[in-house]
């Protein structure tokens, strides 16, 4: 029996049967070329269909040249999609796995760099978060798109598609329809229901076999009214996500990073219509948990979209009880960040992702080698979990007395904690084999004596520490704030120069025990680095905690009580603001030294993440596996 029996049973949507209840949701590759799939794209899909996902709903798809949301975004009005869902079709079907396509229009959300095609809308109303200032849609264009959901269902259905789902969240067209704000005409497009459905009405009469459901956004003021209304017309299933486009703080829903957990969309749901079928998505990672959901009534079907990006696997290994086996998804939002930089879809935890056709799994060598890894953190964990899982001979040296490196020390905030404690509950089950020695500098003569065939280098990076006048009694690096270094002053400056997160976690740190704190940020915005949604998230938390928030001031110096601040954008002038102690929070530079030792010594090396120069988390983890690739080849 599976462990996991509600999850791992069938489901009915309208006639079409779910071998399980485990959704990958619609969300965006960037996998496209000229609004076609690619063959990484067919790929991506095939590795979450072999990997037993029970329904598969393809990106949200352009009904009308008018709704192209990005470059990259996939046509379903071209004759052309039919063979691009077909190579789709092709690799997942005989899996067992569902296929479905999201019909989607932006409405006044367009993503793009000049020159910049016109947005449209129900009315001249302007978008803040992307800064769109659309016209109003003429009746005859409003015709035309309808016919367009149409026509991309009947090619959908031409291609042998299971279902389409129309899109209706997160404010973008059909939901701008029904949205006062949005729709202020005086014509019989007024009531925004009727174009609701008209379009459902379209894409039933194009293509009645198919299975047809709507996603909606489920915190949105309209969902219930939206979810009454689509109940009595018929619609197979209803998919509840959260989150507003158009809005900085809206758009987190879309892709909630931590803290918020994954119970935040169940909340949203328990006061909708039970009927028709429930699928639910929002940061849905752990197969326990949609268990639970299913059982409880909550949902029919649960979107675990992120856990599939990080583990295309994840419902065979539930199914057989191995959920100790999990790549588990932390939650960084390197995936969406990906989108939203219109680069190909990648995971952090996970560097095959976006990669299938190019970086294959791990296989057991037939003459296995012996590795030394030295460092201990994401880049260090990367390269001895790829050399084990090969099969060879590893050994790892930290220094400290815990694995991790800035991610661990990371957790000890709240912006960082989940994120953290996750990627190192994945790294200990990855290691296993691994002889891990903390406390062990990784020396020459340490690495030497260890006799190995190859060496990864991953020493990390320090603080940087430039030379400034600071005649204060507490000079601190927010590094030390973070692991729990006392600052008696009550007055304090953080100088952050607004890369990583690690001088708005000492602010908040500090905040949170009765400091007065400045942050001073010398970038154009607070943590330029890091994906929007999780900075939102840290200026909610920030402004909150009555942190004092100075813009695109740099540190001059300090002393006497009051820290110098310069304004990067206008250099003359100069302020001064109170502060009994200094964080600093100004980057970081490579601990690099191991390396040109081995090189000495004649050993052979490979190098990877922040000793090479510091980054992310994703080019760690990505540098880490294929230095230990190259090592042991």
């Amino acid at each position: 029996m599976s462990p996991l029996p509600q999850l791992f049973s069938p489901l009915m949507l309208g006639a079409i049967e779910l071998p399980n209840r485990i959704v990958s949701t619609a969300h965006q590759t960037t996998l496209v070329d000229e609004h076609l799939p690619t063959d990484e794209f067919v790929a991506y899909h095939a590795a979450r269909a072999r990997g037993g996902t029970g329904l598969i709903i393809l990106e949200a798809t352009a009904v009308h040249p008018s709704g192209v949301l990005t470059p990259h975004t996939l046509g379903g009005y071209l004759p052309e999609i039919v063979t691009g869902y077909r190579r789709v079709a092709e690799e997942v079907r005989p899996r067992g796995t569902r296929l479905f396509v999201q019909l989607f229009h932006g409405g006044r959300e367009v993503i793009a760099t000049p020159p910049r095609p016109p947005a449209l809308a129900p009315s001249a109303v302007p978008s803040a978060r992307f800064r769109v200032e659309p016209r109003a849609l003429q009746a005859a264009e409003i015709d035309d798109i309808i016919a367009g959901y149409g026509t991309s269902a009947a090619l959908a259905a031409e291609a042998g598609l299971d279902g389409v789902e129309i899109s209706a969240a997160h404010r973008y067209l059909l939901e701008q329809f029904v949205d006062p704000e949005v729709n202020r005409r005086d014509d019989d497009w007024a009531d925004g229901s009727r174009f609701v459905l008209e379009v459902v009405r379209a894409v039933r009469l194009a293509a009645p076999d198919l299975c047809l459901g709507v996603r909606l956004s489920a915190d949105s003021e309209r969902a219930a009214s939206l979810a009454s209304l689509l109940a009595g017309e018929g619609v197979d299933y209803l998919h509840f996500a959260l989150g507003d486009s158009s809005t900085y703080l809206g758009s987190v829903g879309i892709v909630p990073p931590p803290p918020l957990g994954g119970d935040v969309v169940a909340d949203q749901v328990a006061g909708v219509v039970p009927e028709p079928a429930r699928i639910v998505t929002s940061r849905i990672v752990d197969p326990m948990h949609a268990e639970s959901l299913v059982a409880d009534g909550v949902a029919d079907a649960v979107g675990m979209t992120r856990a599939l990006i990080a583990d295309p696997d994840l419902p065979r290994k539930a199914r057989e009880g191995r959920l100790d086996e999990l790549i588990r998804c932390i939650g960084c939002n390197a995936c969406i960040a990906h989108y939203h930089a219109g680069t190909a879809i990648a995971c952090a935890v996970n560097p095959r992702t976006g990669r299938e056709l190019r970086l294959r799994p791990a296989v057991a060598e037939k003459s296995p080698r012996r590795l030394v890894v030295a460092g201990g953190g994401p880049a260090g964990i990367a390269a001895a979990s790829e050399a084990a899982q090969a099969g060879h001979d590893v050994v790892l040296l930290e220094r400290t007395a815990r694995l991790g490196g800035q991610l661990a020390l990371a957790g000890a905030a709240p912006g960082g904690e989940r994120v953290s404690n996750d990627f190192l509950d994945n790294a200990i089950r990855q290691l296993e084999s691994v002889d891990i020695r903390l406390g062990v500098e990784a020396s020459r003569e340490t690495v030497w004596s260890l006799e190995p065939d190859a060496v990864v280098v991953a020493t990390g990076a320090r603080a940087y520490l430039p030379e400034l006048e600071l005649r204060l009694a507490e000079v601190v690096h927010a590094w030390d704030v973070i692991a729990g270094h006392a600052v008696t002053a009550e007055e304090v400056l953080v100088a952050d120069w607004g890369g990583d997160p690690g001088g708005l976690d000492a602010a908040e740190l500090l905040a949170a025990s009765g400091k007065r704190v400045t942050l001073a940020v010398a970038s154009v915005a607070v943590g330029e680095l890091m994906h929007q949604y999780r900075r939102n998230l840290y200026l909610q938390r920030l402004y909150r905690a009555g942190v004092k928030i100075l813009h695109h001031h740099q540190l001059e110096g300090a002393g006497d009580g009051v820290a110098r601040l310069r304004n990067v954008f206008a250099p003359d002038l100069v302020e001064s603001v109170p502060a009994g102690a200094v964080v600093l929070a100004l980057g970081r530079v490579p601990e690099d030294e191991l390396a040109a030792e081995l090189a000495t010594a004649g050993l052979r090396f490979e190098e990877a993440g922040d000793c090479l120069s510091p980054r992310s988390l994703e080019e760690a983890v990505l540098e880490g596996t294929l230095a230990a690739r190259r090592a042991v080849a």
